[in-house]
């Protein structure tokens, strides 16, 4: 049980502080007229960690073979297509952000589930993970976090602008590069060097999409919303 507990602190902590890092320029106080709902995004959150957990399922059957973890990467993607490709989110620009919140709350369940199941197997055959082991599994957990959440993003701009499965299409790509690198970590967890080697590049992989997520697509979609509220204020006026 205490394995658990960690597990939970290691994903969690990270996923609230990249909530609040991340969306804090687009909310109040930081700004008069939020981009987004809270409650709505933290709905999509909630819906988020149920489906992160039903995928950590899967992941954890399938995790053997990379081809399977590859059309996993496929599947992750059109899971968020299929939850978030409502009425009530198509052409809504504020769709990108409940992605975002979608995809951290996939990230933090499947991360959990992740530090947990390594964990805990290793526990169970006798060989209790050191402080290294630990530091690899939450770089790991980290890079799920922020894979997922970035997918999210991605999608989200695309139900935003009624173009969900192209740029679904494009997670995908990121995506499946991204599982790839993560089987090869996982391949490698004998040797710690390439283990961590490996799991360093996932983290490199996953920060960076996420980082063009908000300064592409999030950033876009702020200008096009500030520039549809200007005209809207001067017709007024």
């Amino acid at each position: 049980m205490e394995i658990f507990y960690v597990a939970v602190a290691m994903a969690f902590i990270p996923t609230l502080m990249l909530m609040y890092i991340m969306l804090r320029p687009y909310t109040y106080p930081a700004t008069e007229y939020p981009y987004f709902s809270d409650p709505s995004f933290f709905i999509l959150f909630a819906v988020g960690l149920v489906v992160g957990t039903i995928m950590f399922l899967v992941f954890s059957y399938i995790i053997g073979s990379i081809l399977a973890l590859i059309v996993y990467a496929l599947i992750q993607v059109m899971a968020v297509v299929v939850c978030m490709n409502l009425k009530r989110y198509r052409g809504k620009s504020d769709s990108i952000f409940y992605g975002y919140g979608f995809g951290l709350g996939a990230g933090a369940t499947t991360g959990t589930g992740l530090i947990y199941w390594i964990a805990d197997s290793a526990d169970r055959l006798g060989g209790a993970l050191g402080a290294g082991d630990y530091m690899i599994l939450l770089v790991l957990s980290l890079s799920m976090i922020l894979q997922f959440s970035s997918v999210g993003v991605t999608v989200g701009d695309g139900i935003a602008r009624h173009i969900p499965m192209q740029y679904a299409v494009q997670a995908m790509i990121y995506n499946v590069i991204f599982w790839a690198v993560f089987w090869i970590a996982l391949y490698n967890v004998d040797s710690f060097t390439y283990f961590l080697l490996a799991s360093l590049m996932c983290l490199a992989i996953s920060a960076g999409y996420l980082m063009y997520a908000f300064r592409r697509e999030v950033a876009l979609m702020v200008r096009e919303v500030d520039r549809m509220n200007a005209k809207g204020k001067k017709s007024r006026d």
